[in-house]
């Protein structure tokens, strides 16, 4: 008789440990929520990266391609249009859009040295509450 109670007792400890009380299933589904949310913050901040990327690329693609259009109508046509010809960037202003971005270009030329010409490109674009951003760039042009 007294083994049968033993066992009887033995198998009432066995069954309350079956499954998982309320208490860890609420912290299971907490440390989840947490680790949820934590990835989102991060996918978040990922994707407002590669935004800001493309931008700064687009940017600096822009302003050499400034660059080279006037390499190529080399150093007395720089910043003018050539007679008979094309120059894509003349000097000043303007606004090129590229995926939903103003792209606000400037060519300045400095002409105070004998014979060198100095461009800067300067790309600007907002990037909404971040504030506005910019690439510059410069190379130098001398008369042959």
């Amino acid at each position: 008789m007294s083994i049968r109670i033993l066992t009887l007792a033995r198998s009432r400890i066995v069954a309350k440990q079956n499954g998982f009380t309320l208490i860890e299933v609420f912290i299971a589904i907490f440390l989840l929520t947490v680790s949820l949310l934590g990835t989102a913050a991060l996918t978040t901040g990922v994707i407002r990266g590669n935004k800001a990327s493309r931008n700064i690329t687009t940017a600096t693609v822009l302003a050499e391609s400034c660059l080279q259009e006037n390499r190529r109508v080399g150093y007395s046509s720089a910043g003018a249009v050539p007679a008979g010809g094309s120059n894509s960037c003349v000097s000043g202003t303007a606004t090129v859009s590229s995926d939903g971005v103003a792209f606000t270009r400037t060519l300045t030329i400095d002409t105070s040295v004998a014979n060198i010409k100095t461009l800067t490109v300067a790309v600007s674009w907002s990037e909404g509450a971040v504030g506005t951003k910019s690439v510059s760039l410069v190379t130098i042009l001398a008369a042959s």
